[in-house]
Order: C-alpha cells, then structure tokens, then sequence
C-alpha cells in the first residue's frame, strides 16, 4: 500500500468535501441536535461504470476525485455490513460533483468488485428506500430537449405549469433522477464543459412506510425545518412518477436549522404504497443506497444517538486512508425502514487493532495459492 499517496488523497477528499460546507459555529450545529452540518453526497452502485460516468458527465458533473483506496480495513468493511469479508475490493469510485454548482451536489459513485451485486435497482420512484435525486435546471425546456436527444430514458412528458414542471430519468443502470425546474432568477455560473444547466441538488427523495417514525428519526439528526407536502396527486402526475392511478401521500421537506438548506424529501405512499423493502445490507447494491451527513463531532454523535436508540450498522470506522489510523470516522445509522444515513466527521484517534481471524484465514489462504501458483507457474 501506498500509504502516503492514500493519505494524501484523503487529505484532496476532505477539503473537497469541507468547500462545499457551510460555515456553522459550534454553537448553531449542537443547536440543531447532534451537529449535523451538511450533506456530502449520495451513493450510487453501478454495473458499468465507465458508461454511468459518461452519463453523469452529460449532467454537468464534470469535477471529480477517484484517488481511493481499492481496498480498506476490516473495520471500513464492516461499516458497510460487510460483516463476513477481511476487506472489500472496488473496481473503480469517484466521488463527483458539478463545478460551481449551488450547494451540495456530489454522488460516490463506486463499482464494486467483492462483493458485487447485480440486482437491478427500485422499478419505480414510490418504492421504499431512497428512490430517487432531485436536480434543478435554470433551463429545463433545453435541457430536457437536449438530454432526450441524447437518448436518455424519460418516465413521461414534463408534468406542470411553467416555472414548476419536473420530469424523471433514469441513468444506465435505471436509477431514477428526477430533472426540476428552477423557480425565480437563479444566479449560477455557467459550466463551459457542460451542455446542460444543472445547477443544484435540492433534495433526496426518501419513501418511508411510517411518516411519523421517519421524521422522528431524521429531527433526531437535526432535520427540524419542516414543509408539509400537498397529499394527493391527481392522473397527470401520477403518470410522472410511472403510476396508472391518482395518489395520496403523507410528506415533507425537511432540512437542517442553522446547516445547509439542502432538503430531504420524506414521503409515506398511502395509494398507491408498495410494503417491497429498501435495499439490505451489505451496502453495495445498485442504486442510491446511502447518503452522508457531515457533522461536528462523530463520537459524540453517535454516543447521542444511541442514547436515543438509534441503530447503527457497525461500530465506528476510521476513514479512509486504509491505514486505521485516520481522525475522520465514518459510521451508517439505521432509520425506522432499515434506510442508511451515513455519517462523517472527527473522531478520537483509536489506538492500532490488531486484524481480526476472518482476516488471517484471508491472508493464509492468499499465501497458499501464491505457493501454489509459483510451484506450478501458474498466474505467471
């Protein structure tokens, strides 16, 4: 392992993520709960990741960094429910992000090598779980024009009257994204690498089963800001989100008092709901299957919310340079539908562990087949 090149990135990394951070005193982030400052990005798994790159390249994401570990500790394995594996393997990540866009707009997008798989992601946007991204476009008419001239999927015609009209997509692995319609004179540079007009991320659209429980949960991290969604939906925009019937939904934008004013979008399908659950753990299923939540303080952090009850996937992970010996953690908390809220921030640094047994079997049987192919000039 390269271990200063890692550090080094690790180092790119956070400074990437921290400029696009609001500037919040101690004071104002504990005020909010447990100091969640902002969201960082959603992750999405890919099959092909070349091809969902390119894509996502089309959107405006033109900005990115890919110098990660392909592989990391037993400890950043588990953190991912990856309770079984020394380590995981990725085949390729970036985590990417459109240049002078408003707010956070960073996906991780990561193709993983062990484990992989290959279920394809939710069938349509009301499947619980996070469905779906938001982007908004200071010119959707051309943006939607030029976008289906470049073949991508659309659910339907834009639903909407002028200045609020929206329409989903689906990138190549069929991950829906939902293209909005920017409301009032938006101000944002222009991308001169891009041929679209994205210019932000406004929220992530989460479909929980108990509205009640969900934004409980999600006030616990800080989420106090709250605007109640209309509740029903007639044909026209049913057929939006790929429904043949008008719905009911209890919902809510919700965003952080005193962080940044990116939403997340809480919506309880009354009609049509669909009981199908989110993606399990381990998190490397195809499709937006996390999002993360920096925050002041991750140790402190976590002994508040398991206080409170909350679930975690795994103990805390130094993250992540591969070396456990990071003073940035990450740890995924679980929401009332098994939906998983990564969390990132400074963390006490933990003395070396040594590897576990799961580890050493890993390592002795990577020797025996070394052995073996060199007896037999094999893997030469």
């Amino acid at each position: 392992m390269n271990t200063k090149k890692h550090l080094s990135s690790m180092v790119i990394v956070l400074l990437f993520y921290m400029s696009y951070l609001p500037i919040v005193t101690a004071a104002e982030a504990y005020s909010v709960g447990i100091g969640v400052l902002a969201r960082i990005h959603f992750n999405t798994q890919t099959s092909d990741f070349d091809r969902t790159r390119a894509f996502y390249r089309r959107l405006g994401y033109t900005q990115g960094i890919s110098t990660f570990p392909k592989t990391n500790t037993h400890l950043m394995a588990r953190s991912l429910g990856m309770y079984d594996l020394c380590t995981y393997e990725l085949e390729s990540i970036e985590v990417m992000s459109i240049p002078n866009a408003i707010g956070a707009t960073s996906i991780d997008l990561i193709k993983f090598a062990v484990p992989y798989d290959d279920e394809p992601p939710y069938d349509r946007p009301n499947h619980l779980g996070m469905a779906y991204a938001a982007f908004s476009t200071k010119k959707f008419t051309d943006d939607y024009a030029y976008l289906r001239q470049q073949g991508v999927e659309f659910l339907s015609e834009p639903h909407g009257t002028s200045g609020e009209r929206f329409v989903f997509m689906r990138d190549p692995d069929g991950v829906y994204l939902k293209l909005l319609e920017a409301e009032g004179n938006i101000e944002a540079p222009s991308d001169e690498q891009s041929d679209v007009n994205i210019h932000a991320m406004p929220y992530i659209g989460i479909n929980v089963s108990d509205f009640d429980a969900s934004l409980n949960f999600y006030k616990n991290l800080g989420y106090t800001d709250i605007e109640m969604l209309t509740e029903k939906g007639g044909l026209s925009e049913a057929q939006a989100y790929g429904l043949d019937q008008p719905f009911e939904i209890r919902g809510a934008d919700i965003s952080l008092s005193g962080g940044d004013r990116n939403k997340l979008r809480l919506m309880q399908w009354i009609e049509p709901f669909d009981p199908s659950p989110p993606y399990p753990a381990p998190i490397s299923h195809i499709g937006i299957h996390r999002i993360a939540l920096a925050v002041q303080d991750l140790d402190s952090a976590v002994s508040i919310l398991q206080n409170q009850g909350i679930d975690f996937l795994s103990e805390i992970a130094p993250c992540c340079s591969g070396t456990g010996q990071d003073e940035t953690g990450i740890i995924n908390a679980i929401d009332p539908d098994g939906i998983f809220v990564e969390l990132v921030g400074p963390i006490r640094r933990r003395p070396q562990q040594s590897e576990p047994a799961i580890c050493a079997e890993t390592n002795s049987t990577a020797n025996r087949n070394g052995e073996f192919n060199l007896l037999t000039g094999l893997g030469r």
